[in-house]
Protein backbone atom coordinates (compact mmCIF):
# COMPACT_ATOMS: atom_id res chain seq x y z
CA UNK A 1 0.00 0.00 0.00
CA UNK A 2 1.42 3.37 -0.59
CA UNK A 3 1.74 5.35 2.42
CA UNK A 4 1.33 9.16 2.54
CA UNK A 5 2.51 11.59 5.26
CA UNK A 6 0.68 12.30 8.04
CA UNK A 7 2.53 14.60 10.63
CA UNK A 8 2.18 15.62 14.16
CA UNK A 9 3.28 19.04 14.47
CA UNK A 10 3.03 19.63 18.45
CA UNK A 11 5.80 21.11 21.04
CA UNK A 12 4.68 19.10 24.04
CA UNK A 13 6.65 16.27 22.73
CA UNK A 14 5.79 13.42 25.06
CA UNK A 15 2.46 13.77 23.71
CA UNK A 16 3.18 14.13 20.23
CA UNK A 17 4.83 10.95 20.60
CA UNK A 18 2.06 8.93 22.08
CA UNK A 19 -0.15 9.96 19.66
CA UNK A 20 2.58 8.80 16.72
CA UNK A 21 2.95 5.63 18.52
CA UNK A 22 -1.30 4.72 18.72
CA UNK A 23 -1.59 5.84 14.90
CA UNK A 24 1.31 3.43 13.65
CA UNK A 25 0.30 0.83 15.90
CA UNK A 26 -3.02 0.70 13.07
CA UNK A 27 -1.20 -1.52 10.49
CA UNK A 28 -3.87 -0.77 7.59
CA UNK A 29 -3.98 3.29 8.06
CA UNK A 30 -2.57 4.84 4.70
CA UNK A 31 -0.06 6.46 6.55
CA UNK A 32 3.65 7.26 7.51
CA UNK A 33 3.42 9.46 10.56
CA UNK A 34 5.85 11.80 10.83
CA UNK A 35 6.67 13.69 14.31
CA UNK A 36 8.15 17.36 14.77
CA UNK A 37 8.21 19.34 17.72
CA UNK A 38 10.72 22.37 16.09
CA UNK A 39 9.19 24.61 13.60
CA UNK A 40 12.40 24.79 11.36
CA UNK A 41 12.52 21.06 11.17
CA UNK A 42 8.65 21.16 10.14
CA UNK A 43 8.96 23.78 7.51
CA UNK A 44 12.17 22.16 6.22
CA UNK A 45 10.53 19.07 5.58
CA UNK A 46 7.32 20.53 4.36
CA UNK A 47 9.44 22.02 1.19
CA UNK A 48 10.85 18.61 0.67
CA UNK A 49 7.92 15.85 1.42
CA UNK A 50 4.92 15.99 0.19
CA UNK A 51 2.55 15.75 3.58
CA UNK A 52 -1.16 14.92 3.24
CA UNK A 53 -2.46 15.70 6.57
CA UNK A 54 -0.75 17.74 9.38
CA UNK A 55 -2.49 17.44 13.45
CA UNK A 56 -1.08 20.54 14.26
CA UNK A 57 -1.67 21.93 17.90
CA UNK A 58 -3.53 25.46 18.68
CA UNK A 59 -0.11 26.53 20.30
CA UNK A 60 1.97 25.61 17.51
CA UNK A 61 -0.46 26.96 14.71
CA UNK A 62 0.42 29.78 12.64
CA UNK A 63 -0.99 31.09 9.43
CA UNK A 64 2.02 30.28 7.66
CA UNK A 65 1.40 26.47 8.23
CA UNK A 66 -1.33 27.25 5.33
CA UNK A 67 1.27 27.83 2.73
CA UNK A 68 3.01 24.79 2.47
CA UNK A 69 -0.49 23.53 0.53
CA UNK A 70 -1.05 20.40 3.10
CA UNK A 71 -4.33 19.15 1.20
CA UNK A 72 -5.86 18.48 4.48
CA UNK A 73 -4.79 20.56 7.90
CA UNK A 74 -6.46 19.86 10.93
CA UNK A 75 -5.58 22.16 14.58
CA UNK A 76 -6.03 20.04 17.99
CA UNK A 77 -7.74 22.48 20.17
CA UNK A 78 -6.65 23.65 23.10
CA UNK A 79 -8.31 26.19 24.79
CA UNK A 80 -10.88 26.66 22.09
CA UNK A 81 -9.71 29.66 20.39
CA UNK A 82 -11.05 30.46 17.22
CA UNK A 83 -7.82 30.41 15.04
CA UNK A 84 -8.82 29.70 11.28
CA UNK A 85 -12.71 28.45 10.96
CA UNK A 86 -11.89 27.48 7.51
CA UNK A 87 -9.76 24.82 9.12
CA UNK A 88 -11.24 21.18 10.53
CA UNK A 89 -10.61 21.45 14.64
CA UNK A 90 -11.15 18.73 16.97
CA UNK A 91 -10.46 18.50 20.96
CA UNK A 92 -6.59 17.88 21.74
CA UNK A 93 -7.73 16.58 24.98
CA UNK A 94 -9.20 13.15 24.51
CA UNK A 95 -8.36 9.58 23.96
CA UNK A 96 -5.74 8.97 20.75
CA UNK A 97 -8.73 6.56 19.69
CA UNK A 98 -11.32 9.28 19.80
CA UNK A 99 -9.12 11.43 17.93
CA UNK A 100 -8.24 9.04 15.28
CA UNK A 101 -11.31 8.39 14.63
CA UNK A 102 -12.20 12.12 13.93
CA UNK A 103 -8.82 12.10 12.20
CA UNK A 104 -9.81 9.17 9.96
CA UNK A 105 -13.57 10.28 9.55
CA UNK A 106 -12.48 13.75 7.92
CA UNK A 107 -9.96 12.42 6.16
CA UNK A 108 -12.36 9.22 4.19
CA UNK A 109 -15.05 12.20 3.97
CA UNK A 110 -12.72 15.03 2.20
CA UNK A 111 -10.31 12.84 -0.12
CA UNK A 112 -11.50 12.02 -3.17
CA UNK A 113 -9.62 8.74 -3.29
CA UNK A 114 -7.36 7.06 -0.84
CA UNK A 115 -4.98 4.23 -1.42
CA UNK A 116 -6.47 0.81 -2.01
CA UNK A 117 -5.85 -0.95 1.24
CA UNK A 118 -4.52 -4.22 0.55
CA UNK A 119 -4.46 -7.56 2.81
CA UNK A 120 -0.48 -8.02 4.08
CA UNK A 121 -0.87 -10.96 6.33
CA UNK A 122 -0.76 -14.66 4.38
CA UNK A 123 -3.10 -15.81 6.76
CA UNK A 124 -6.78 -15.97 6.25
CA UNK A 125 -9.65 -14.43 7.95
CA UNK A 126 -11.39 -17.57 9.81
CA UNK A 127 -15.49 -16.67 10.18
CA UNK A 128 -16.91 -17.75 13.44
CA UNK A 129 -20.92 -17.94 13.97
CA UNK A 130 -22.28 -18.17 17.14
CA UNK A 131 -25.72 -18.79 16.64
CA UNK A 132 -28.54 -20.39 19.45
CA UNK A 133 -31.98 -20.51 18.82
CA UNK A 134 -32.54 -21.08 22.88
CA UNK A 135 -32.90 -18.05 23.93
CA UNK A 136 -30.37 -16.36 27.55
CA UNK A 137 -27.95 -19.14 27.12
CA UNK A 138 -25.09 -16.51 27.76
CA UNK A 139 -24.23 -16.26 23.84
CA UNK A 140 -22.95 -13.33 24.16
CA UNK A 141 -21.54 -13.45 27.00
CA UNK A 142 -19.14 -16.64 25.49
CA UNK A 143 -18.77 -14.50 22.12
CA UNK A 144 -17.11 -11.83 23.39
CA UNK A 145 -14.85 -14.08 26.15
CA UNK A 146 -14.14 -16.10 22.92
CA UNK A 147 -13.16 -12.63 21.20
CA UNK A 148 -11.14 -10.87 23.45
CA UNK A 149 -9.19 -14.35 24.12
CA UNK A 150 -8.52 -15.15 20.71
CA UNK A 151 -7.26 -10.83 20.67
CA UNK A 152 -5.26 -11.32 22.86
CA UNK A 153 -2.75 -13.64 19.86
CA UNK A 154 -4.66 -12.59 16.81
CA UNK A 155 -6.26 -9.45 15.03
CA UNK A 156 -9.90 -9.85 15.99
CA UNK A 157 -13.26 -8.72 14.89
CA UNK A 158 -16.22 -8.65 16.75
CA UNK A 159 -20.10 -7.81 15.32
CA UNK A 160 -22.81 -8.19 17.64
CA UNK A 161 -26.77 -8.48 15.51
CA UNK A 162 -28.63 -8.46 18.50
CA UNK A 163 -31.66 -6.74 18.29
CA UNK A 164 -30.93 -4.57 21.64
CA UNK A 165 -27.64 -5.01 22.64
CA UNK A 166 -27.02 -2.84 25.46
CA UNK A 167 -23.28 -1.99 24.51
CA UNK A 168 -23.64 1.48 25.57
CA UNK A 169 -24.74 0.79 28.72
CA UNK A 170 -22.46 -1.84 29.73
CA UNK A 171 -19.36 -0.11 28.12
CA UNK A 172 -20.57 3.77 29.64
CA UNK A 173 -20.08 4.68 26.08
CA UNK A 174 -21.81 6.69 23.74
CA UNK A 175 -21.35 5.57 19.77
CA UNK A 176 -21.17 7.99 17.27
CA UNK A 177 -21.44 5.39 14.44
CA UNK A 178 -22.52 1.62 14.28
CA UNK A 179 -22.70 -1.13 12.11
CA UNK A 180 -25.65 0.06 9.82
CA UNK A 181 -23.30 2.57 9.08
CA UNK A 182 -20.73 0.59 7.97
CA UNK A 183 -23.00 -1.39 5.70
CA UNK A 184 -24.22 1.98 4.39
CA UNK A 185 -20.85 3.43 3.72
CA UNK A 186 -19.51 0.00 2.09
CA UNK A 187 -22.31 0.44 -0.19
CA UNK A 188 -21.36 3.70 -1.60
CA UNK A 189 -17.61 3.51 -1.50
CA UNK A 190 -16.38 0.33 -0.82
CA UNK A 191 -12.99 1.04 -1.74
CA UNK A 192 -13.15 3.22 1.19
CA UNK A 193 -13.89 0.22 4.01
CA UNK A 194 -10.68 0.17 5.65
CA UNK A 195 -10.56 4.14 6.51
CA UNK A 196 -13.80 3.73 7.47
CA UNK A 197 -13.27 1.31 9.60
CA UNK A 198 -10.99 2.97 11.37
CA UNK A 199 -13.21 5.64 11.97
CA UNK A 200 -15.65 3.50 13.73
CA UNK A 201 -13.86 0.65 15.82
CA UNK A 202 -13.40 0.68 19.20
CA UNK A 203 -12.17 -1.80 21.35
CA UNK A 204 -13.10 -3.72 24.47
CA UNK A 205 -9.77 -5.47 26.36
CA UNK A 206 -8.22 -5.75 23.56
CA UNK A 207 -11.37 -7.05 21.11
CA UNK A 208 -11.88 -4.68 18.06
CA UNK A 209 -15.88 -4.09 17.59
CA UNK A 210 -18.29 -2.08 15.84
CA UNK A 211 -20.71 -0.63 17.40
CA UNK A 212 -24.09 -2.62 17.05
CA UNK A 213 -26.92 -1.00 15.70
CA UNK A 214 -28.77 1.30 17.91
CA UNK A 215 -31.86 1.00 15.73
CA UNK A 216 -31.71 -2.36 14.71
CA UNK A 217 -34.80 -1.12 11.88
CA UNK A 218 -31.77 0.51 10.03
CA UNK A 219 -30.15 -3.10 9.23
CA UNK A 220 -33.68 -4.43 7.88
CA UNK A 221 -33.71 -5.38 4.36
CA UNK A 222 -30.02 -6.07 4.21
CA UNK A 223 -29.33 -9.75 2.72
CA UNK A 224 -27.19 -12.37 3.89
CA UNK A 225 -24.89 -11.97 0.65
CA UNK A 226 -24.70 -8.35 1.56
CA UNK A 227 -23.14 -9.22 4.63
CA UNK A 228 -20.98 -11.67 2.59
CA UNK A 229 -19.55 -9.32 0.48
CA UNK A 230 -18.58 -7.13 3.78
CA UNK A 231 -17.19 -10.10 5.12
CA UNK A 232 -15.00 -10.62 2.56
CA UNK A 233 -13.83 -7.15 1.56
CA UNK A 234 -13.13 -6.91 5.75
CA UNK A 235 -11.16 -10.08 4.88
CA UNK A 236 -9.31 -8.17 1.66
CA UNK A 237 -8.82 -4.48 3.05
CA UNK A 238 -8.04 -5.72 7.11
CA UNK A 239 -5.31 -7.40 8.87
CA UNK A 240 -7.84 -9.38 10.90
CA UNK A 241 -7.37 -12.96 11.46
CA UNK A 242 -10.94 -13.53 13.08
CA UNK A 243 -13.88 -12.04 12.33
CA UNK A 244 -16.90 -13.37 15.17
CA UNK A 245 -20.47 -12.98 14.24
CA UNK A 246 -22.83 -12.88 17.41
CA UNK A 247 -26.07 -13.58 15.53
CA UNK A 248 -29.82 -13.61 15.91
CA UNK A 249 -33.02 -14.55 14.15
CA UNK A 250 -33.12 -10.24 13.49
CA UNK A 251 -30.44 -10.92 10.17
CA UNK A 252 -31.92 -11.65 7.00
CA UNK A 253 -31.10 -14.58 5.23
CA UNK A 254 -29.22 -15.73 8.62
CA UNK A 255 -29.01 -19.37 7.58
CA UNK A 256 -27.22 -18.36 4.40
CA UNK A 257 -24.56 -16.41 6.97
CA UNK A 258 -24.07 -19.27 8.53
CA UNK A 259 -23.22 -21.38 5.60
CA UNK A 260 -20.35 -18.69 4.77
CA UNK A 261 -18.79 -19.13 8.33
CA UNK A 262 -15.45 -21.22 8.55
CA UNK A 263 -17.01 -22.39 12.12
CA UNK A 264 -20.26 -22.51 13.49
CA UNK A 265 -20.74 -22.86 17.41
CA UNK A 266 -24.45 -23.63 19.17
CA UNK A 267 -24.78 -23.15 22.85
CA UNK A 268 -26.68 -25.97 23.75
CA UNK A 269 -28.47 -26.79 27.00
CA UNK A 270 -30.16 -30.51 28.39
CA UNK A 271 -33.61 -28.89 29.62
CA UNK A 272 -36.54 -30.36 27.62
CA UNK A 273 -37.73 -27.11 26.28
CA UNK A 274 -33.79 -25.95 24.92
CA UNK A 275 -33.52 -29.25 23.32
CA UNK A 276 -37.22 -29.16 21.68
CA UNK A 277 -36.27 -26.04 20.51
CA UNK A 278 -32.78 -26.95 19.34
CA UNK A 279 -34.52 -30.35 17.04
CA UNK A 280 -37.09 -27.97 15.76
CA UNK A 281 -34.16 -25.84 14.33
CA UNK A 282 -32.05 -28.59 13.07
CA UNK A 283 -35.36 -30.27 11.32
CA UNK A 284 -35.91 -26.62 9.52
CA UNK A 285 -32.69 -26.46 8.62
CA UNK A 286 -32.89 -30.41 6.97
CA UNK A 287 -36.33 -29.30 5.55
CA UNK A 288 -35.05 -26.00 3.68
CA UNK A 289 -31.55 -27.73 2.60
CA UNK A 290 -29.48 -26.24 5.11
CA UNK A 291 -28.64 -29.59 6.73
CA UNK A 292 -24.94 -28.77 6.21
CA UNK A 293 -25.10 -26.12 8.25
CA UNK A 294 -26.23 -28.47 11.39
CA UNK A 295 -23.86 -31.01 10.11
CA UNK A 296 -20.63 -28.62 10.62
CA UNK A 297 -22.05 -27.21 13.98
CA UNK A 298 -20.52 -27.48 16.88
CA UNK A 299 -22.51 -27.76 19.90
CA UNK A 300 -21.12 -26.39 23.16
CA UNK A 301 -22.57 -27.32 26.64
CA UNK A 302 -21.71 -24.97 29.07
CA UNK A 303 -21.81 -26.07 32.57
CA UNK A 304 -23.58 -24.00 35.26
CA UNK A 305 -20.73 -21.20 36.62
CA UNK A 306 -20.79 -20.27 39.92
CA UNK A 307 -20.20 -16.52 39.36
CA UNK A 308 -19.53 -14.48 36.19
CA UNK A 309 -17.84 -10.78 35.80
CA UNK A 310 -20.77 -8.23 35.94
CA UNK A 311 -17.85 -6.31 33.11
CA UNK A 312 -17.43 -6.84 29.41
CA UNK A 313 -13.70 -5.68 30.32
CA UNK A 314 -13.38 -8.47 32.98
CA UNK A 315 -14.54 -11.58 30.93
CA UNK A 316 -11.15 -12.66 30.48
CA UNK A 317 -10.83 -14.11 34.19
CA UNK A 318 -13.36 -16.84 35.65
CA UNK A 319 -14.58 -20.09 34.72
CA UNK A 320 -16.05 -19.16 31.38
CA UNK A 321 -12.52 -18.15 30.18
CA UNK A 322 -10.91 -21.41 31.92
CA UNK A 323 -13.90 -23.51 30.05
CA UNK A 324 -12.62 -21.75 26.62
CA UNK A 325 -9.51 -21.86 27.19
CA UNK A 326 -9.52 -25.72 27.92
CA UNK A 327 -12.49 -26.79 25.84
CA UNK A 328 -13.19 -24.32 23.12
CA UNK A 329 -9.67 -23.35 22.51
CA UNK A 330 -8.08 -27.18 21.23
CA UNK A 331 -10.87 -27.43 18.57
CA UNK A 332 -10.51 -24.13 17.33
CA UNK A 333 -6.91 -23.59 17.16
CA UNK A 334 -5.95 -27.27 16.73
CA UNK A 335 -3.83 -26.58 13.60
CA UNK A 336 -1.74 -23.99 15.39
CA UNK A 337 -1.43 -25.94 18.30
CA UNK A 338 -0.28 -28.49 16.28
CA UNK A 339 2.04 -26.29 14.74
Amino acid sequence: MDKRILAIFDSEESYAYRLMEFISGKTNLPFQVYVFTDENKFYSCAQIKDIECLLISESAYKQEVETTKIPHIIILSESGANLNKALHHISKYQSSENILHEVMEYYTDRSEAVPLALRTGLRNMKIIGIYTPIGRCLQTTFSLTLGQMLAKRYRTLYLNFEIYSGFSKMLCREFDNDISDLMYYFGCAREKLAYRMESMVETVNGLDFIPPAEIYHNLVGIRGEQWLDLFGEIEKASEYEYLILDLTDGIMDLWDVLRGCDYIYTIARDDGLAMAKTQQYEKALQCMNYGDIATRTTKWKLPVFRQLPMRFEELTYGELACYIKTKVFPELLKEDLDG
